[in-house]
């Protein structure tokens, strides 16, 4: 079965240490310096010093503002999460505890320039960034260059993320590289045909515009501690403690508003959605050095629109095909434990077919499914079957030290083990309630495994007595099949 890994903290003793980051001090000199952005305390800022230097593995630092600006252009915007009423973007993405923003920042601009060329709202690739990273040579304590990233996309490639799922943000550690991380591996990986660097490190900012219209740029920034609370507005950095170096996905720029559109790696729960508004004018270094990947026009685009990825399916259920061209395609499903081929799209008059597969007929369980046509094949999906009702049980015990019949403090972590079948919950999530009964604490986490380890940081509740717990929810029947695990107490102080 395939591992889906959720967010875990390192067990090294300096990530308990509080972050030194002041939200109040920082919006003091946003006032002061008439700023037009909000910071606001947020999942990264609550983070250790350790553990956010953990979030920033750009090797490539760019320092001040290189771009020269040509102010006698018509102002112009562009933002590729709109461009005539479609959105060519993928969804925000979340590193995680480890420092490979280099590899996300690369496959999140890969998937949206292959979209972008293919000229096809309806193809939505999905790359690895985990193989990406450990295979090109990145590590989660030392991070990776940019460049290295680009090459190793043309010379090497990388593989779909079913193939090879991200693990390393959950455990904060390296995941070896595999010649196999599965089967056919070499026919589902995808190489880039080229890559440039359009501002040159530095140059005329109009080159980076006019490569932004042909789709979104690698782009690395120096960061400094107030970029880990942004909130919303067009951030101009206030604060002079440099954090470290980040990659980032550029996506569009407003001459009006004077920024540059960026999409990040901290998941959609961080800055706008997701993305955050760069001053023209910030010192982080933004655009400076910037990468641009060319990809090879195929013949005919093919693609499963349906099931998305890791979705829970049960009796009758839709597979959606589209292709670019009208052709026959024929339908793989394969299982763990069994398999299914089926013929479909015999016509040739249509670019769009579904068929209906009775689940039923199925074992439960993990199922891959990709479309064919002629010697083209689409991405791999990955679905679960579950028509049985699910037997699950999830139990937790604190870890290195967490003793709960004692006060605690600081960050403190809990094993995590979940045994079920047919298939993996769908998510897992932590509960804490009051004297009352009231749920004031509740963090869900949809990358679920048989062994986890999961982070608390107390210091965010006030001092006082609760009961903590675990769930973990699957999707059956049209309803959530829920197990609870075993209640304690706890009791804070900090």
């Amino acid at each position: 079965m395939k591992k889906w890994i959720v967010l875990a903290v390192l067990a090294l003793n300096v990530s308990a240490q509080a972050s030194s980051i002041s939200v109040n001090s920082i919006n003091s000199l946003i006032q002061k310096n008439k700023g037009g952005w909000i910071a606001r305390e947020n999942r990264i800022s609550r983070l250790s010093d350790f553990e956010i230097k953990r979030l920033l593995g750009s090797k490539d630092l760019p320092e001040g503002n290189g771009l020269y600006e040509d102010r006698t252009r018509a102002l112009e915007a562009w933002d590729w999460r709109n461009v005539e009423g479609v959105n060519w973007l993928g969804s925000v993405m979340d590193q995680g505890n480890c420092g490979s923003c280099v590899a996300f920042a690369s496959v999140a601009t890969l998937e949206a320039q292959y979209r972008i060329n293919s000229t096809l709202p309806w193809l939505t690739p999905t790359f690895s960034p985990q193989q990406l990273f450990n295979c090109g040579g990145g590590a989660c304590d030392m991070g990776w260059f940019p460049s290295s990233a680009a090459s190793f996309l043309k010379n090497k490639g990388v593989v779909d993320s079913s193939c090879a799922p991200y693990a390393s943000g959950s455990t904060g550690e390296d995941v070896q590289c595999k010649k196999n991380f599965c089967q056919n591996q070499t026919e589902r990986t995808y190489r880039i045909a080229n890559f440039n660097s359009p501002s040159g490190g530095g140059g005329v900012s109009s080159k980076v515009k006019e490569a932004l219209k042909k789709g979104p740029l690698v782009t690395t920034l120096t960061v400094y501690e107030d970029f880990m609370v942004y909130s919303s507005g067009v951030y101009k950095s206030v604060s002079n403690k440099r954090v470290g170096g980040h990659a980032v996905s550029l996506v569009g720029f407003n001459d009006e508003g004077r920024y540059w559109i960026v999409r990040n790696s901290w998941g959609p729960d961080w800055g706008e959605n997701g993305f955050i508004r760069v001053s023209y004018d910030d010192k982080s270094g933004i655009g400076d050095s910037t990468w641009a990947y060319q990809t090879t026009p195929e013949d005919n685009y093919i693609s499963i629109a349906n099931p998305t990825d890791h979705q829970y399916v049960s009796g009758t259920e839709t597979i959606q095909v589209k292709l670019a061209k009208p052709a026959a395609s024929e339908v793989v499903i394969a299982g763990d434990t069994d398999t299914m081929n089926v013929v479909s799209c015999q016509g040739t008059s249509t670019q769009e077919c579904g068929m209906t597969i009775d689940t039923q007929k199925l074992k439960d369980g993990r199922y891959e499914v990709y479309a064919k046509s002629g010697d083209k094949k689409s991405q791999v999906r990955e679905f679960l079957v579950v028509n049985h009702e699910p037997q699950t049980t999830i139990s937790f015990a604190g870890v290195r030290g967490v003793d709960l019949k004692k006060p605690q403090k600081g960050r403190i972590e809990f094993d995590i083990d979940v045994k079920a079948a047919p298939v993996i919950p769908q998510r897992v999530t932590f509960i804490i309630e009051d004297s009352t009964g009231k749920v004031i604490v509740k963090r869900v986490t949809d990358q679920v495994v048989e062994h986890m380890r999961l982070g608390f940081r107390t210091n965010t509740i006030a001092n006082g007595s609760y009961k903590i717990y675990y769930t973990a929810e699957t999707p059956f029947n049209g309803s959530m099949a829920e197990a609870r695990s075993n209640v304690e107490v706890m009791t804070t102080k900090n």
